[in-house]
């Protein structure tokens, strides 16, 4: 008996842990110093106790100044931590795009509209003079970003970068798959204590 091959990310979605998340989850935060430093990925980031109330654990990355609170205890496992790390990182959606999303097709004449399917999640970008942009999901309304002179040459980048500055909600628009592709990059957590 044969099966047939499937992509790991069209799995069906594991559920969610729906436990309530303190209010500082995500937020700045005080903490003491370092205990433990986490490559997960490509990322080095350092794990300390909050000194404030509201969430246990803090994280940042590794060389950095600012804390960033995590709902989390060391008894729910370093794997949960890590997911957690990698959802508050402000790169991981871009990181997400970069390995996902599928582009279906390509208008090699101005005003240069890029089509993506992203596990089903279908959106479009149009890269415009003077490094603006717009994006749009399936067929709604073309949403208008400035990136500047930082923006890179990269069509494919260019066009991530354009949908994270216009769509506020974008990596709600891909979930839950950017949390299960979370969960699995953490299960690679290596985690060295800090002395």
């Amino acid at each position: 008996m044969q099966t047939q091959p499937q992509m790991t990310d069209t799995q069906a979605p594991r559920p969610a842990a729906d436990r309530p998340r303190s209010t500082r989850h995500g937020h700045s935060c005080r903490a003491g110093a370092a205990f433990a430093r986490l490559a997960i990925g490509q990322g080095f980031y350092e794990v300390a106790e909050t000194t404030e109330a509201g969430a246990p654990l803090a994280f940042r990355v590794e060389g950095q100044q600012e804390w960033t609170a995590i709902d989390r205890n060391i008894r729910d496992g370093w794997a949960e931590i890590a997911a957690d790390i990698l959802l508050l990182d402000p790169d991981v959606i871009f990181e997400f795009l970069q390995t996902h999303a599928v582009r279906i097709g390509t208008e090699n004449d101005p005003p240069y509209a890029m089509e993506f399917d992203t596990l089903g999640v279908r959106w479009s970008a149009r890269l415009l003079e003077n490094r603006d942009g717009e994006v749009r999901f399936g067929g709604g309304e073309w949403q208008h970003a400035r990136l500047g002179i930082q923006a890179p040459r990269d069509g494919r980048e260019r066009a991530i970068l354009i949908l994270l500055a216009a769509v506020r909600d974008a990596r709600a628009r891909f979930e839950p798959h950017i949390s299960n592709w979370a969960r699995r990059i953490a299960q690679g957590v290596s985690v060295q204590p800090v002395i």
